[in-house]
């Protein structure tokens, strides 16, 4: 048939639209115009919306800002989990898993996460709205990566050893995002020798001679 209007979208949809819209927006805001660079009316002109409708979902930028970082971030999450659950098993699977995490450490929402990391040194309440957010993203990323990095539950000090991996990811991504992307070569290197490095020491028998026994939190 033609000629027949859609149905209206119920306010629930029209709802989850504009908080979409925001959310999106105020990454978008983060990545080019930097976080002081991102003001509610850059955003709520970026998303579509009226600055009412703004603050009607988000009364201040640090909760919104928290919340596009946290949503984002559980998309990204949802991407990288199936593949790596798609990783071919034997000797090149724990290098190809870190190679997976190493990419959602250089890509635009890592600087949006900087760009908050920084700010929030100096701002009491974005650091409130944001410390949750960054220890559920550690808490994914530790979720995802337990089965490709020790599949038979075996490893007593794994949840140490990636920690140690995605703060290494995390340092060399901050001195990559200070170079202009066509000087990033060497970055790429760096964390090639890195790579190596968290793959032998997750072979070492410190980590791998010992069973289970414990969760580190």
């Amino acid at each position: 048939m033609t000629g027949v209007d859609p149905a209206p979208r119920t306010q629930d949809a029209r709802r989850v639209a504009t908080r979409t819209a925001l959310l999106d927006a105020t990454i978008e805001c983060l990545i080019v115009f930097g976080y002081q660079g991102t003001t509610t009316a850059r955003i709520a002109e970026r998303a579509g919306v009226s600055r009412g409708a703004q603050i009607h979902h988000f009364h201040t930028k640090a909760g919104l800002v928290a919340e596009a970082l946290h949503q984002l971030a559980e998309r990204r999450a949802m991407q990288l989990v199936p593949h790596l659950e798609r990783l071919p098993a034997g000797a090149g699977r724990v290098t190809a898993g870190l190679d997976l995490l190493w990419d959602a450490h250089t890509d635009p929402l890592f600087e949006a996460a900087l760009e908050l990391w920084v700010a929030a040194r100096t701002d009491e309440e974005l650091r409130a709205q944001l410390a949750p957010v960054e220890r559920d993203i550690t808490s994914r990323l530790r979720a995802a990566g337990r089965p490709v990095f020790d599949p038979d539950g075996e490893i007593a000090d794994l949840d140490t050893w990636l920690d140690l991996a995605l703060g290494t990811m995390r340092g060399l991504a901050m001195q990559r995002s200070l170079q202009p992307p066509d000087r990033r070569a060497p970055t790429a290197r760096e964390w090639a020798r890195w790579r190596e490095r968290l793959a032998a020491l997750l072979r070492a028998p410190a980590f791998a001679s010992h069973p289970r026994t414990r969760s580190i939190t």
